[in-house]
């Protein structure tokens, strides 16, 4: 797969169409694409080690693991020179910066871990009617399909690249941080990510929004506890079960 092709289709980026096809120019115009984007520094260390694999072209993955290092050392040099904010209040409001709001449609989509038979794709189904009863999800026309294509399973006949719209989650981000965890949790996953450690983050944040509208982020998904036990194990009984395990 050619490295436009593959961040066209993982993240939803194209290269400029003067990006020279390998070396350290490829390097830049890949990097040139994700500031272009205005990806945050994590993404773009996920992406450029992921990317530094596809290419066989030494130049060009000496140039991405030399970026990666570059942030690093850059995102150090901030911390160590970070200034503590000072919040002010003006009539009793504090001028604290809002969440962004979320997108309106998932770029991006889990990858499917089991064979998409009838009888998944239902239970996959019963799955987010389950959590719409329980007021986990938002009840909206579409959302059992829309999810559960963002989770990889496609009926026969449906469009692949059909547009979803994010799913409003209306709990809290611990519950969502659990609930995505199970789905991927071994050694019966339902979902698989193949971008790396960080990758079923990135994925969840860009399938779902919180429920005033606001956009997740990875970094605010990648942990989470509850403390309810009960309500902990009824979201991971919601994932259907591979008929091979007990």
């Amino acid at each position: 797969m050619k490295l436009d092709q593959w961040l066209h289709t993982h993240y939803g980026l194209t290269l400029g169409g003067d990006t020279p096809a390998d070396g350290v120019a490829l390097e830049q115009g890949l990097y040139r694409a994700l500031a272009d984007a205005g990806l945050d520094y994590a993404l773009q260390k996920e992406i450029l080690y992921e990317a530094s694999g596809q290419v066989p072209d030494l130049a060009f993955g000496q140039a991405c693991l030399d970026r990666i290092e570059a942030i690093v050392r850059f995102e150090a040099r901030r911390r160590t020179l970070q200034v503590k904010k000072t919040r002010r209040c003006h009539a009793g409001v504090a001028k604290n910066k809002d969440w962004p709001p979320g997108a309106e449609l998932a770029e991006l989509r889990f990858q499917a871990a089991r064979t998409p038979d009838s009888d998944l794709l239902a239970a996959i189904d019963d799955m987010v009617l389950r959590l719409v009863q329980r007021g986990y999800l938002e009840a909206r026309p579409d959302i059992g399909r829309d999810l559960r294509q963002g989770l990889g399973y496609y009926a026969p006949g449906e469009d692949l690249f059909r547009p979803r719209r994010t799913a409003k989650w209306l709990k809290g981000q611990n519950a969502l941080h659990c609930w995505v965890a199970a789905l991927l949790a071994k050694p019966d996953p339902l979902c698989r990510v193949g971008e790396g450690a960080l990758g079923c983050w990135v994925t969840a944040a860009s399938l779902f929004i919180d429920r005033h509208g606001r956009a997740f982020t990875y970094d605010r998904l990648e942990h989470g506890v509850m403390r309810d036990a009960g309500e902990l194990q009824w979201l991971r009984k919601t994932i259907p079960r591979s008929a091979i395990l007990p």
